[in-house]
């Protein structure tokens, strides 16, 4: 049996590795990075909502099952730079070091993640012009370390602000859907600040509060024990109060139809998810059907997710759109089970 390829090292990619392994498939791991573990690894996720755990008790288990498996070839710092169909499954050409491989292999699972929103481009919110202007992304370094500070001047924050749907939800960008976690991530972050510097006041500018299923418990939580206040409305202009050391955050409050302009030490972006560039490269390499979002459609999205529609080509994760850690766990054990049913018959 040819081995199979799972294309990236993040959640979806470690589970699908992992549980091929755990079945007995010989399996070739390709990350394009020097790590792996995804965007929880490359910006140090803090704790995972809604049960605040740390990211290193999900990921860990994971990366254990990686790292020394004999039935797993890690190939780091590897790209995908062609692959083709043979009579059982693909003979694929792997890029590392300026050097090319070519690898004959059972099935693909394409577990290739997401990127997060550039903040930069809804400019009216200064985010790379003002130094105390963060996506979320930031934060949640901030957080890892135990380091909430001012970029700016190195000082602890007395007020923050999260603007939710930052490059989500939004037309003039061209990225009209719901991340779906941007809600419940950003009320994590509130409500670890509160939970570590109860004399931070925090608020959460928000159009809609979408914490799904259980998560809506997080969501109350944060209201009734930590003291996070909710504004309904929209930031419209971020700027520098007068003075120059704070930050202006110029909009409407929604709820009392009425402008508003709140000045802030700290304001946090909540940036969407968008198709990597690892899943867009994949879609062109195989000739992948995409959404109008530009992620990877299944074969049936409501019945079979992990399902391409191509023979021995499967999905996990955030690759077919945006999901949570378990959610992209989840899928990426299904697409294992999948890819090796197929190699296997």
């Amino acid at each position: 049996m040819n081995p199979v390829l799972v294309l990236g090292g993040g959640p979806a990619g470690l589970s699908a590795a992992g549980e091929l392994a755990s079945l007995g498939a010989p399996t070739i791991l390709v990350e394009r990075e020097g790590y792996l573990g995804g965007n929880p690894k490359r910006w140090h996720y803090s704790l995972l909502a809604p049960d605040l755990r740390p990211t290193e008790e999900v990921m860990d288990p994971l990366l254990g099952k990686i790292e020394g498996n004999s039935r797993i070839e890690l190939r780091l710092s590897t790209t995908l730079a062609k692959a083709e169909p043979v009579e059982k499954g693909y003979r694929v050409t792997l890029r590392s070091a300026g050097a090319l491989e070519e690898r004959d292999v059972s099935s693909v699972i394409v577990a290739t993640g997401f990127d997060h929103f550039d903040s930069r481009r809804k400019f009216e919110y200064g985010y790379g012009r003002y130094p105390d202007v963060l996506d979320f992304k930031e934060i949640e370094i901030m957080l890892h370390e135990d380091r909430v500070l001012r970029p700016s001047d190195g000082k602890p924050p007395k007020r923050m602000a999260w603007i939710l749907c930052v490059g989500s939800r939004d037309v003039q960008v061209g990225n009209p859907w719901c991340c779906r976690m941007g809600c419940v991530v950003s009320i994590k972050q509130a409500v670890e600040v509160r939970r570590k510097h109860p004399e931070i006041d925090a608020y959460v500018y928000y159009m809609d509060i979408r914490t799904y299923g259980l998560w809506e418990d997080l969501y109350w939580k944060s209201m009734q024990e930590y003291g996070v206040k909710f504004v309904r409305g929209r930031i419209g202009q971020i700027t520098l109060a007068e003075g120059g050391s704070r930050l202006m955050a110029t909009g409407e409050d929604t709820i009392l139809s009425r402008p508003t302009e709140v000045p802030f030490d700290m304001i946090i972006l909540a940036s969407g998810m968008e198709p990597s560039a690892g899943t867009k490269e994949v879609a062109t390499l195989f000739g992948l059907s995409v959404g109008p979002e530009g992620f990877l459609t299944p074969r049936i999205s409501d019945l079979n997710p992990v399902d391409s529609g191509v023979p021995g080509l499967f999905f996990a994760g955030a690759a077919t759109g945006p999901k949570a850690i378990p959610d992209a766990i989840t899928e990426g054990m299904g697409a294992a089970l999948r890819a090796f049913q197929y190699a296997r018959d």
